[in-house]
């Protein structure tokens, strides 16, 4: 089967948007392994995201984290890496239903939750046990890993808990609601905005073929 490959104390589950206010700017760049959304469910997260917390939606677009932020020495060696993983653990069913929270002292988030099922907890620990050799970004990384996985889908992140409370309310109404069949896998790398921001953008994406 042929992959088409295309150019270009924290709470629970974090993921790359939310993380980003913890981290300094460096100079290597910075990965993750991320699934996307389908087109409607995309528009519909990413205009909750850009109504209540624009500086999310400039980082990262709408997606769902399968492994925390990572540098790595090879960064071609990732290619194969992940295309081996897309053959053995695509296609999987996603769904995602209602909102979460997760509230911390540095960081509080709001979020669109994503069933953890099993097909999808496998796909986790393979994203996570092929790349033994990368390093995280985050030191306590590994301790939201595995069992701890809480997959979701980030509507506003870096915010308090006075404005989460407000975005909770004006968004009482509102149950995100999307079932979909995930094919490929995304790649993103970390480039720095002229502003000093880090953004982050899809380098390689592995797709099963139709």
């Amino acid at each position: 089967m042929n992959m088409t490959p295309e150019a270009e104390s924290v709470p629970r589950g974090s993921s790359l948007d939310e993380q980003y206010t913890r981290v300094d700017a460096k100079p290597q760049s910075m990965y993750g392994v991320v699934l996307g959304l389908p087109e409607e469910f995309y528009d519909e997260i990413a205009s909750k995201r850009e109504r209540f917390c624009p500086s999310a939606a400039k980082r990262i677009f709408p997606h769902v984290t399968l492994r925390a932020p990572f540098a790595t020495k090879d960064p071609k060696g990732l290619v194969h890496i992940i295309e081996d993983v897309a053959l053995r653990y695509l296609p999987v069913q996603l769904q995602a239903e209602g909102l979460g929270s997760f509230v911390g002292p540095r960081n509080n988030v709001l979020y669109a939750k994503v069933k953890r099922s099993d097909r999808l907890m496998r796909l986790h620990e393979a994203v996570v046990h092929a790349l033994p050799d990368v390093r995280d970004v985050f030191p306590d990384a590994p301790a939201h890993q595995f069992e701890n996985w809480v997959p979701h889908i980030t509507i506003a992140d870096g915010i308090t808990i006075e404005r989460l409370e407000e975005i909770r309310g004006d968004l009482a109404e509102y149950t995100p609601r999307c079932e979909w069949e995930a094919r490929e896998l995304l790649l993103v790398r970390s480039q720095s905005a002229e502003d000093g921001s880090i953004l982050w953008t899809t380098t390689r994406s592995f797709r099963l073929p139709t």
